[in-house]
């Protein structure tokens, strides 16, 4: 006899002698997973009183059909779920905040900083100064407003138009204690203070000159608020 899947296209072959004098029996389609019942067809018209809950679906390992009548349409085929992702989880941004790039966060450092707040702020009760001594600034004066200050050509804080002047000339750095130091970033021509080339991170006290090309400058340090430098 041919099998018939009630849920979808399947059909199969399988003996009638494999009933064994059984009212029926109950099978599940390989293909889609239903479970059905299908009648002993030597013992027409006699319903089981076995209820269906108790019955359990007999093995179904269909034999190959000698003929299968042609389909008009290709067999449906059910989707294959492909596995999930996992994904590392992402941070929750805190209320009221939205992610910066890089550009506007080193801003808003900055301006934390000058305001004596986060961890990138100033010793407190100490205004650090930069003041222009020659070049295209000369006779300028601008505050430092974070730990870290980087003169050069084309890159940095306080940009130089000086073809002596390196990309990335030299580095100011104002540490807790209130101590500052100026460091050579490997410029070309080198940065000099009290007549000397420095190779390495220098202390600069107030007032104290130093020179990044052929650009003087001078480092005010001073006391605010009635702060003491002691």
């Amino acid at each position: 006899m041919i099998v018939t899947c009630p849920s979808c296209p399947a059909r199969f072959q399988y003996a009638d002698a494999r009933f064994q004098g059984a009212l029926s029996k109950r099978f599940q389609c390989p293909r889609c997973g239903t479970v059905f019942e299908v009648m002993n067809p030597e013992l027409p018209g006699i319903v089981p009183d076995i209820p269906a809950l108790e019955q359990q679906p007999a093995p179904f390992w269909p034999e190959p059909a000698t003929s299968r009548p042609a389909q008009s349409g290709p067999a449906p085929s059910r989707p294959v779920q492909p596995a999930p992702t996992p994904s590392r989880p992402v941070p929750p941004v805190p209320a009221g905040l939205k992610p910066t790039s890089t550009t506007s966060r080193k801003l808003q450092e900055a301006m934390m900083a000058a305001a004596g707040i986060g961890e990138g702020a100033l010793p407190p009760g100490i205004r650090y100064s930069l003041a222009f001594l020659t070049g295209p600034q000369a006779s300028t004066v601008r505050q430092i407003s974070a730990p870290q200050t980087v003169i050069g050509r084309e890159e940095g804080d306080v940009i130089i138009n000086d073809p002596e002047t390196s990309r990335r000339h030299a580095r100011i750095e104002i540490h807790a204690d209130g101590t500052a130091w100026l460091s050579d970033l490997g410029s070309t021509n080198g940065t000099s203070t009290s007549g000397r080339t420095i190779d390495g991170p220098t202390q600069l006290f107030d007032r104290q000159e130093f020179t990044c090309g052929k650009n003087t400058f001078m480092l005010l340090i001073r006391a605010v608020d009635g702060a003491s430098m002691d």
